[in-house]
């Protein structure tokens, strides 16, 4: 074989490998309903450890707003739900490695965040607020400067208590809800930051006489998440949002979850 044709040969070998690897790339990112259809079923990642939008009930099946959103998607598409329980941190990673087809987690949507991913409109939206022992004198986040506040570690609370706390105040970070609650219950901080929905109930059931909702700071809506090129997706979801908005289904969700009617969502 000349060596002109050895050339040409390996060229045409190579250019066939790359572009076979550029195809299995968009393969494993392309995200349509058309490929959920055909996979058979869709896998959604969900928030874990934060009620009332993500735990598990007595015999560990995994409850709450989020999941009963997932599973209203599963109907609408009419696909079999895989529900994937995830902490806060682990969120956006279960994402991108493809764990998860998309995700329904309570993810805030930040500039930040969507260099990595692409969010729909909100489909849900609470306060978040600051909860210390009852009798505690709390009324601002100014009497929090040298106290130690517990958050979620990556969550909207730690980001929003970052970019809102005066300076001296001291943040203390956990992997999730359930442990930054049970910092405040057993003592190890003075108060901590959860969305007010979830504060609402964790005083009625863990802290009844011991904690209290002290004030609300700010406001975060939620939106679901899509890899990043996944428009098909992304557009399917906000046509199943509004939907589900204007029909009531997801205001029904937002009382049984939250306790009041579905918060007026924005929208981009």
């Amino acid at each position: 074989m000349s060596i002109k044709k050895l050339f040409s040969t390996k060229f045409i070998a190579l250019m066939l490998a790359a572009t076979c690897a550029v195809g299995a790339a968009a393969s494993a990112s392309a995200q349509t309903v058309a490929d959920l259809i055909k996979k058979g079923k869709v896998t959604i990642g969900v928030v874990s450890g934060t009620p009332p939008f993500g735990s598990v009930d007595a015999k560990g099946e995994p409850i709450g707003y989020d999941v009963d959103v997932a599973n209203l998607i599963g109907k609408y598409l009419g696909l079999p739900v895989e529900i994937v329980p995830l902490v806060p941190p682990a969120r956006i990673p279960a994402l991108e490695s493809g764990k998860v087809d998309f995700l329904a987690a309570t993810l805030a949507p930040t500039p930040e965040r969507a260099k990595s991913v692409m969010f729909t409109i909100p489909y849900s939206g609470f306060e978040l607020s600051i909860v210390g022992p009852v009798g505690s004198k709390y009324k601002n986040l100014n009497d929090l400067v040298k106290k130690k506040v517990g958050v979620s570690r990556g969550s909207t609370n730690d980001t929003a208590l970052t970019r809102l706390a005066p300076a001296g105040t001291v943040l203390v970070r956990f992997e999730d809800d359930s442990t930054v609650t049970q910092a405040l219950l057993s003592g190890q901080v003075d108060a901590i930051s959860i969305p007010n929905t979830m504060a609402t109930e964790i005083v009625k059931t863990r802290g009844a006489g011991k904690i209290e909702i002290k004030f609300p700071y700010s406001v975060q809506p939620n939106s679901m998440t899509v890899r990043k090129g996944a428009f098909d997706l992304q557009q399917w979801l906000n046509n199943f949002i509004y939907y589900v908005k204007l029909n009531g289904e997801l205001d029904a969700i937002s009382r049984k979850w939250a306790g009041s009617p579905l918060p007026n969502l924005p929208v981009f």
